[in-house]
């Protein structure tokens, strides 16, 4: 067991949440008279992903470690403890945090274990669909995606060409815009040149079905119709009020009725909490997310906090606040600052959400971006995506491939090699993935 002295603070993730909670703690902290805490940070991983990149690396864009800098690099210098260990539980009455490397104690817990993909109770779509939130699901799509090209440049059958080349994805936000444009951008580029049996034109079909009235419905009505002018430009079909009803082995069912053969169903459709918190004896809502107050303290305990995808923190509009980065990256620092009010007699301030617009990336030098109301769109609203999320890659190394990443993709186009280690694990949809895969 971990011995340690003054105040203890385990945050449970390494997410962007977490992180910045760690580090403006740590730098709070320094400037304030009480004695200097204790930081640990437990994570599964060694890295925290850099999700606003992950649809590059399908494309091949970006080289995957590229947009997963290192936990040791983000904290840098600063005295944080992070330990590599998966977390096992939490026992909240004797204040102690279970891992496979032994346990935590803790005098402050801050939970920001990130969200998860939510089917909503759609066996079949958890099944055979490619989800899209974590480095090795972005992987596995782009293994699928090679192969359904290899396959496709083989074929003598029309037919199967069409099935193969048929991609279907479901949801079409922020980031579902973003992934499916990036496919298609990759799709154009090596159909005829790389795979030369393939015509773009005549084989590939790229359907996005969103269960909403309009794509991007988070953004303001202007900029979700460029999203949708955006789309229908590039040959991208759109079925809005739809949801993806059923799926099976090389089709997939539209709520129209429609039965489209494909063997690529994307689910990009939603988040729910990580499924850890079902564990935790807290009051949750309907995706898992563990109420708080305003200052982000777990409801009815006095010494535990949650942020980022797992907390369902009410706005000041009286709705609860969205699963996205923005929020996370605010909430981390607002509570680390209200922990050393707290230790230092003051009272803490309620933690206020500021929306500053949306970035997204609609494909090759074109956006949608709303930056504090703002509409900014085509390559201008681009090259604003490129340079706001460039400076905010957390590790000045990571900075330097990113640039070097897209200077050799803009020169030499993209790498089709399929990476092997991920092409076993997910499988298409016509056959099914192993239980608790």
């Amino acid at each position: 067991m971990e011995q340690t002295t003054g105040n203890r603070v385990v945050i449970l993730g390494g997410s962007f949440a977490g992180l910045y909670c760690a580090q403006v703690l740590h730098d709070t902290a320094r400037k304030s008279a009480i004695p200097k805490p204790k930081i640990t940070v437990l994570d599964r991983n060694n890295f925290v992903l850099f999700a606003t990149f992950l649809p590059e690396v399908l494309s091949n864009q970006v080289n995957p470690l590229t947009v997963v800098p290192a936990i040791r690099r983000v904290t840098g210098q600063r005295d944080i403890d992070f330990r590599q260990t998966e977390i096992q539980g939490v026992d909240f009455d004797k204040k102690l945090v279970h891992t496979e490397t032994g346990d935590f104690e803790y005098d402050t817990l801050v939970i920001a274990l990130g969200g998860a993909t939510n089917f909503y109770g759609n066996q079949n779509a958890e099944r055979y669909s490619f989800p899209f939130k974590t480095l090795a699901d972005g992987l596995r799509l782009r293994n699928h995606v090679i192969d359904c090209l290899e396959r496709a440049n083989q074929s003598k059958n029309a037919a199967d060409r069409r099935r193969l080349l048929t991609f279907v994805q479901a949801g079409a936000g922020c980031s579902g815009l973003e992934l499916m444009t990036e496919l298609e951008a990759f799709l154009h580029h090596v159909c005829g040149r790389v795979y030369r049996n393939i015509n773009y034109y005549r084989d590939v079909r790229l359907i996005l079905a969103e269960g909403l009235p309009r794509v991007l419905a988070s953004l303001p009505e202007l900029a979700s119709q460029a999203g949708l002018a955006k789309l229908a430009k590039k040959g991208i079909e759109v079925s809005l009020n739809t949801f993806v009803t059923d799926v099976g082995p090389g089709w997939v069912e539209l709520g129209k009725g429609e039965r489209i053969e494909t063997e690529t169903l994307i689910w990009a459709a939603g988040v729910k909490a990580n499924p850890m918190t079902a564990q935790f004896p807290f009051e949750k809502d309907r995706i898992g997310r563990i109420k708080v107050d305003e200052y982000n303290r777990v409801l009815g305990q006095e010494n535990v906090y949650a942020i980022g995808d797992v907390a369902h923190f009410i706005g000041e509009d009286g709705v609860p606040l969205a699963q996205t980065a923005q929020v996370a990256v605010q909430q981390g620092p607002a509570l680390a600052r209200n922990l050393i009010a707290s230790w230092e007699g003051k009272l803490m301030r309620p933690f206020r959400f500021h929306y500053r617009g949306d970035l997204v990336s609609i494909g090759n030098l074109d956006a949608v971006c709303t930056p504090f109301g703002w509409n900014i769109f085509g390559l201008s609203g681009w090259l604003l995506f490129k340079w706001v999320y460039f400076s905010k890659m957390p590790v000045m190394q990571n900075r330097f491939r990113l640039l070097s990443d897209w200077i050799l993709y803009f020169l030499q186009g993209p790498i089709v090699s399929r990476l092997d280690e991920f092409g076993s694990e997910r499988t298409v949809i016509g056959k099914p993935k192993e239980p608790n895969a």
